[in-house]
């Protein structure tokens, strides 16, 4: 028996489940298809101040007041000189502030909240379009081999991206950035009262993020023109390939022995965002340089407006659809410009292999050319 939905939603991320909540708030019948392999490691996402009215828009604040968020008044800073530069607190307090997200507890918390108009499905086995309407394979919650009829399918499944390979859509690759991320218990040092702190070094730059009371997140960003790209795998390397930083390797435990996760965090984007019944979203449409902090923000604004541009294809206005491509390509194109800008803000090491991969990245007058 084949089970039919308006919607499938390939992806159970942040843009996944906030665009199957969107649609369903809208009276029409989804079907999400996630991949149930574990989190390994505690990202600790930010969201600056000026995300306020969309999460008021989206009705996020009531999830954001629970222990594992905690609001944040920014970011410390030791980017183009050895200066810490300080968040800027007393305008914070004139604000509403920004947040740290524990992201997995946040999307667990909306799924919990889904109508029973969602329903949720396993893997993606199998996915064929036909002339009206998408034919997808998977299994239900017992396991069992289901197939599933949906009038349009919104692919938000992470960088991979499903529907990029199955139609054979082209990705913009303007970087080959790595990230080796570790969590480790929290350490307090005196300059950082509020440990969310951001340091250029010679052949990288390094973040640290609190993800709760406990713990922190460590990372470093670089690729395969640093001379230490290989010895970021081991954490028993960390404090001696940062022994130059100020900031970053007092939060390195020497003695300490703790898996390295390799993570993927180059800037991307697809050819092709939406099509007749399709659409792209998330990082699977559109994927940004940790440096620039518009990962979970952006997620959560493509959700919204994939949500408006979806429901105005069921209402018979094809149009919506492309009004979304052309603005999503538009904030890519803006995004490279202002990453491109941060990146050669930073010119102690404009010698360096790292920084010159950074800083040569080509984008043109009117931005990223997009075909």
């Amino acid at each position: 028996m084949i089970k039919t939905f308006d919607c499938a939603v390939i992806g159970r991320g942040i843009s996944g489940v906030l665009v199957a909540r969107k649609l369903a708030s809208m009276g029409l019948h989804v079907a999400v298809f996630h991949d149930d392999k574990p989190i390994k490691t505690s990202f600790a996402e930010s969201l600056p101040a000026s995300t306020h009215p969309l999460l008021v828009r989206l009705g996020l604040h009531p999830y954001l007041h629970h222990s594992a968020h905690f609001p944040c008044s920014g970011t410390y800073s030791s980017w183009g000189s050895a200066t810490l530069q300080q968040p800027d607190v007393e305008r914070v307090l004139q604000q509403k502030p920004g947040w740290k997200v524990d992201k997995s507890y946040l999307i667990s918390q909306l799924v919990e909240d889904l109508p029973e108009t969602v329903v949720m499905f396993g893997k993606v086995s199998g996915l064929e379009q036909q002339r009206a309407h998408w034919q997808i394979s998977s299994k239900n919650y017992m396991g069992e081999a289901v197939q599933v009829s949906a009038r349009f399918v919104a692919d938000a499944s992470g960088r991979q991206g499903y529907l990029p390979r199955v139609l054979n859509i082209q990705r913009h690759f303007f970087d080959k950035l790595m990230a080796f991320v570790v969590n480790v218990p929290s350490v307090k040092v005196a300059q950082l009262p509020h440990p969310v702190l951001v340091e250029a070094q010679q052949h990288c730059w390094s973040l640290v993020s609190q993800v709760s009371d406990k713990s922190t997140m460590l990372a470093i960003f670089s690729n395969q023109t640093s001379p230490d790209f290989e010895r970021y795998n081991s954490f028993e390397n960390w404090h001696e390939v940062s022994e130059k930083s100020i900031y970053f390797k007092q939060f390195i435990n020497k003695n300490m022995h703790v898996p390295v996760h390799k993570v993927n965090a180059s800037s991307h984007i697809c050819s092709q965002l939406t099509g007749r019944n399709w659409l792209l979203l998330g990082d699977a449409a559109m994927s940004f340089d940790p440096l620039s902090s518009h990962g979970m923000t952006t997620a959560m604004y493509m959700a919204d407006k994939a949500g408006e541009a979806i429901a105005h294809y069921f209402s018979g206005k094809s149009q919506g659809l492309d009004d979304y491509s052309e603005q999503m390509t538009s904030i890519y194109n803006t995004y490279l410009n202002e990453l491109v800008e941060r990146y050669n803000a930073e010119q102690r090491w404009s010698g360096e292999p790292f920084w010159q991969s950074k800083q040569a990245i080509h984008v043109s007058k009117e931005g990223a050319l997009v075909c």
